[in-house]
């Protein structure tokens, strides 16, 4: 009992006037004679409230619903239910063990709870980091009212863990399939010969066919010239290449851009697979490649989401030479790169370019960097005074960098996807629909 006997703030305000009644009872009697009833009160509305509180046992049941995963970057609900046993009326407060990812300190919700009343109360939790939350235990404090000056502290164990997936809950805000509706809609499919891997059928030979195609076994057993006849490969290879460098451990809002990529991956694997097209995933350090093959059944989607979850980095410079010689190895048809990094400076960029440009010959690459918002937001705003024109000055001379990489990029045939990072998923949604109409991969 005494583990869950607690004094409240009302009770050393009562207190505080006693003390006061007492000083003043050295000028007169009166006074003294009144700090002392005033404490006998106090005493007895604390025993009385007491016995009220601790004469019954078990007086309330709470229990937690936590989601069955969370999801990295958005606002995940969670529900505590409480039920009262007797038929008293409750004030209280909730005072939750949160995980330590959450880095909240002080975490307390008020409540009122009427005799034999079941309710519940819901909260957020915005996670920012991938990985398992462990929730403690829940403690309840108990009033009888507002003016109580005794608290009866109720503790619940059951310590829970969830796992933190890459967010999909942005798939609520971003309409991924209508966009791939309205692009499937406005496309003119035009069947035609290619030089793809998708074969078609055989055929006999007739002038102005590829004579690299001839099928000689074939023409073999027909007496006749017969070719093997391709159409064009509807179902394209995407990778997305995540960087797991230095340079993406940057925050922004409380969240890494590698976490940011992460989230964009997801949005556009999502996309990918719902195009028909095949969705692949290459994760590159300075020492390995994680890599996942590019496929478009119904299971590769959660296997995206599952290395997604699971790729860790110590987050020590990145080797765009190891990504190369990977991609030359493991990815032999033509695809779609699109590479999630960020670059420091331009000096940083030109440092790998000559990477990037020996995968653009075999590959259509789309460089993903970062745009600085901290940065855009002190440029928009007007300078006041002598700082504010510094930093004015260096954010315009970031922006230009930003610009003059995507620049050189493109120069060298390399897209380049410049973006804020909460605008990620949207704009490379709308990117890879874009590349898909003009067929260029």
């Amino acid at each position: 009992m005494m583990k869950s006997f607690y004094l409240t703030r009302n009770l050393f305000v009562c207190l505080g006037v006693c003390v006061l009644f007492f000083s003043f009872g050295m000028i007169n009697e009166v006074f003294f004679v009144v700090g002392k009833v005033l404490f006998f009160l106090t005493w007895l509305v604390v025993l009385g409230e007491t016995i009220l509180l601790f004469d019954t046992k078990e007086i309330i049941c709470v229990s937690r619903i936590l989601p069955k995963k969370l999801s990295n970057g958005d606002e995940n609900q969670v529900e505590l239910e409480i039920k009262n046993f007797t038929k008293k009326s409750f004030i209280g407060y909730f005072v939750e063990e949160l995980p330590e990812q959450l880095q909240i300190r002080k975490w307390e919700r008020s409540f009122s709870l009427k005799s034999l009343e079941e309710k519940a109360i819901n909260y957020l939790v915005f996670p920012k980091t991938r990985g398992e939350y462990e929730w403690g235990g829940t403690n309840v404090l108990l009033q009888l009212g507002s003016w109580s000056l005794v608290a009866r502290r109720e503790r619940f164990f059951f310590t829970q863990t969830v796992a933190c997936f890459p967010s999909f809950e942005q798939f609520k805000k971003i309409p991924i399939s209508a966009i791939v509706n309205n692009v499937q809609n406005s496309e003119k499919v035009v069947q035609r010969i290619g030089q793809s891997l998708e074969f078609e059928q055989i055929k006999e030979y007739s002038r102005g066919d590829d004579y690299r195609h001839l099928n000689w076994k074939a023409s073999a057993k027909r007496g006749l010239m017969m070719v093997n006849q391709y159409q064009d490969e509807r179902s394209q290879d995407i990778y997305c290449a995540i960087d797991l460098g230095r340079t993406m451990k940057m925050p922004f809002d409380g969240q890494t851009l590698l976490d940011y990529a992460i989230n964009g991956t997801l949005a556009l694997s999502k996309a990918i697979i719902t195009m028909s097209d095949k969705a692949g995933l290459v994760g590159f350090s300075y020492d390995r490649c994680d890599y996942l093959p590019a496929k478009k059944d119904l299971k590769q989607f959660g296997k995206i989401n599952d290395l997604l979850y699971n790729l860790e980095t110590k987050f020590k410079e990145s080797d765009f030479e190891r990504l190369y010689k990977f991609a030359r190895i493991n990815i032999r048809q033509r695809s779609l790169l699109v590479i999630f990094t960020n670059f420091d400076s331009v000096n940083a960029m030109h440092r790998n370019l000559p990477y990037l440009k020996a995968l653009s010959r075999y590959h259509l690459v789309l460089v993903v960097f970062f745009e600085n918002s901290e940065v855009a937001q002190i440029v928009d705003n007007q300078a006041k005074d002598l700082k504010e024109i510094y930093d004015f000055t260096i954010g315009q001379s970031l922006i230009l960098q930003n610009k003059l990489i995507a620049k050189e990029l493109n120069k060298h045939g390399i897209k380049a996807l410049h973006t804020k990072p909460e605008n990620l998923s949207l704009g490379l949604i709308n990117t890879y629909m874009d590349i898909k109409k003009k067929r260029l991969i």
